[in-house]
């Protein structure tokens, strides 16, 4: 009985599918057998000109690819002269460590110099103090009238007054030659350690100036691989940018190709474009992106059961999926934008982030369209921005309730500018190669 149940239900679930793919294909044949000879000259048009972009694009590649290669050269260049300038600015430092040392030293020289000039002055000093005061006590002596030794000898009273006062002029006389020749042999010796310094310091000074002679020669050395450094910078920097407006011209023309696939499908289609909504671009601009799961009903992932799908599933295949940039699929202004999941893997079961859509970003594209962009590794936009189609909002990827990296796809249909809006097939809004 369970068996015959489970099969029934089974048989069930691939009636519902089936009768919505046929609901999805119907209307498609039907447009494509209504096509008018004018409308089917108009696509061809816009065939022949997303060829001719296709070329656009093909030659931009080739040129970045040769721009790759001398931007390689280029940088392998540079860095060689990178590392001769970096040597020649470790001797310029090693001659700039040995001239502080000489600095240093020629300074501590010259303070020796300048002491020593100082302590001969004081000497002089003291000699011309003490030869003031032998001036004075003879000057004092010559006022008293006692202008000689035998006079002051002569007056004294007795024998014993007598040999003192010979032993007192003695030993002035000593004590003030005694002082001024051990100031006069100070000053000699000064003058000898000052003469010595001087020698030391124009040895040492010798010496700096040949270390300076040295390092300026290195500087010059380093001045000309610095100017070799700045043009092949200069020329780098011209590479990157050549690089850069190929980029800009194979996103403009892709984003045009994107936009003429749009134009065709709506046609073919007969997509009203009253609203401004078939003005959308598929949100993966790539050639070899595809749907992986559709709007509507399909299996649970993991296969435990069947659940509505709001949106549809874009991927790319493989992990080169990971790294494939998502685009604004058309002008407006970011309603939410978060980055809050870093489980950025397959995985069986949602890990409860964002409610399953991991990063993602909601953009309003005005007349009631907005777009939800789920799953991504990276979101770059933030609330309140503005952005405009064809503008990298972010990269596909693999957060929240996602068992492979692709981007989630839904769009909501607004009523009256509420946001609270009803999910419908994207596949009526953009067109996926």
């Amino acid at each position: 009985m369970t068996t015959t149940v489970t099969a029934i239900k089974r048989i069930t679930s691939l009636l519902l599918a089936l009768v919505f793919c046929i609901a999805l294909i119907t209307p498609a044949l039907a447009a494509d057998k209504e096509v008018s000879a004018e409308t089917q000259a108009k696509v061809d048009e816009l065939e022949k000109k997303k060829e001719d972009l296709n070329k656009v694009i093909e030659e931009a590649e080739k040129k970045r690819a040769a721009l790759s290669g001398e931007i390689a050269e280029a940088r392998a260049s540079a860095a060689e002269i990178q590392e001769v300038v970096d040597a020649l600015q470790a001797e310029v430092n090693a001659y700039q460590s040995k001239i502080d040392v000489l600095n240093a030293q020629i300074g501590s020289v010259q303070k020796q110099i300048d002491e020593t000039e100082a302590n001969m002055l004081t000497q002089e000093l003291q000699i011309e103090a003490t030869q003031q005061l032998l001036a004075q006590r003879l000057r004092a002596m010559y006022m008293a009238g006692n202008v000689s030794t035998i006079e002051i000898i002569f007056e004294a009273d007795n024998f014993e007054n007598l040999l003192n006062r010979i032993e007192l002029v003695t030993r002035i006389t000593k004590h003030d030659n005694e002082i001024v020749a051990q100031l006069k042999g100070d000053i000699e010796k000064y003058e000898k350690m000052k003469a010595q310094l001087e020698e030391d310091k124009i040895e040492l000074q010798a010496s700096k100036d040949d270390l300076v002679a040295s390092q300026s020669k290195i500087k010059d050395a380093k001045k000309e691989v610095d100017a070799q450094l700045r043009v092949l910078e200069n020329y780098l920097a011209k590479l990157k940018h050549d690089d850069a407006e190929l980029v800009a011209i194979e996103n403009e023309a892709s984003k045009q190709q994107n936009a003429y696939a749009q134009s065709i499908y709506n046609m073919l289609h007969g997509v009203s474009t009253g609203d401004g909504s078939a003005s959308l671009i598929c949100p993966v601009p790539y050639g070899s992106a595809y749907i992986s799961s559709y709007y509507g009903m399909r299996s649970t992932p993991g296969g435990s059961g069947t659940s509505f799908h709001y949106g549809i599933d874009i991927t790319m295949g493989g992990a080169s999926a990971y790294d494939k940039k998502i685009i604004a699929a058309g002008n407006g202004t970011v309603l939410i934008a978060s980055n809050a999941c870093g489980h950025n893997y397959g995985k069986a079961r949602s890990c409860g982030c964002n409610g399953g859509y991991g990063n993602y970003c909601v953009i309003d594209h005005g007349n009631g369209v907005i777009a939800w962009y789920a799953h991504l590794t990276t979101c770059y936009v933030s609330v309140g921005q503005t952005v405009v189609q064809g503008e990298t909002i972010g990269i596909m990827g693999c957060t929240g309730y996602s068992t492979g990296a692709h981007l989630h796809f839904e769009i909501r249909r607004s009523v009256s500018g509420s946001r609270t809006a009803n999910a419908v097939n994207p596949l009526n809004y953009i067109h996926v190669p």
